[in-house]
Order: C-alpha cells, then structure tokens, then sequence
C-alpha cells in the first residue's frame, strides 16, 4: 500500500510540473510568434528617401527587433551608424528607437532618434518621419530629461532593396 501511495505522489508531482513547463514553453513560442510574423515580413535591408533635401539613409531590420543604419550625409558631419531597435505600433507599423555617436568641437555626443515607419500591403514600399535629438559629450540620451542641444525631424519614403538576378 505504501508504495502506491508514494508512487502516485511522485506521479502527480511530475506530470504537474510537466503540465507547468509546457505552459511556460507555450506562452514563449505564441509570444515569439507574434514578434516573428511582423518580423518576418519587414525583415531586410530598405533605402529611405528623407524629405527637405535630408540625404539618404540605408536601414537593416532583424526579424528579431534591431535596426542598424547608417546616413549619406554621416562623413560629412562626422556621426557613426545608428543602432537600435523596433516595435510593432499597428498592423503594417513598427517605432525605432536609434543612437549615434557624433563627433562635436568639445568631444563626442550622441544622438537618439525615433522612426515611425508604415510598410505598403506587400512590405515592399515605406513611409514615416522621424524626430531626433542631439546631446553635448557626457549627457546621457537615455535620460528623458536631458536637454539636447539640436532637433531634428523630416519625413521619408522607401523601398525593400531586393536581389536582381542578372
């Protein structure tokens, strides 16, 4: 008698915390489903057009949220490549959320920068505008209270560059 006791103790012990690993393990891969949908879709490498005779810029995004660009006017004024990442706001829409370093006459500052891009029907074409700001060296520009010492805006559109066979 003892030893079904004990046997169907461990047995419900287990098959519980089997039934709590599964749960878990399936809560994470809706989840990661949910993020990779979009993802998959807007994952890849697009040329924005900014508005106001504002450059160029050449943006990568990861299915997994990041976003690295770099801007036609960055050697001039003498910034590094933006890095970041992204959320999705609506169906066909994502926010960016970006930093650089900026060489200035008293040190390297930073910038940050947010994107809000719309993507066309077939994630081909893009449009949005983006704000930024500009900070002096040793201004955190993660901090919301920093005062920049520059703003930024303009709007762009885009396409997906995609592979020409030749």
């Amino acid at each position: 008698m003892k030893h079904k006791r004990i046997f169907s103790v461990y047995t419900q012990a287990i098959l519980s915390v089997f039934l709590f690993l599964s749960l878990l393990c399936s809560h994470d891969a809706v989840a990661g489903k949910h993020v990779s949908a979009i993802g998959g879709k807007i994952a890849g490498t697009y040329l924005l057009n900014e508005d106001d005779d504002g450059g160029f810029r050449i943006v990568t995004i990861t299915a997994d949220g990041s976003w690295f660009g770099i801007h036609s006017y960055q050697f001039k004024n003498t910034f590094s490549n933006q890095q970041g990442s992204w959320k999705q706001t609506g169906e066909r829409k994502i926010t960016a959320g970006t930093l650089n370093f900026t060489l200035l006459d008293d040190g390297v500052g930073s910038s940050r920068f947010n994107f809000t891009v719309e993507f066309d029907n077939a994630f081909q074409q893009v449009s949005g505008y983006l704000t930024g700001k500009m900070f002096s060296p040793g201004v955190d520009p993660l901090d919301p209270v920093a005062v920049p010492i520059k703003t930024f805006k303009n709007t762009f559109t885009g396409k997906r560059l995609t592979v020409v066979d030749n």
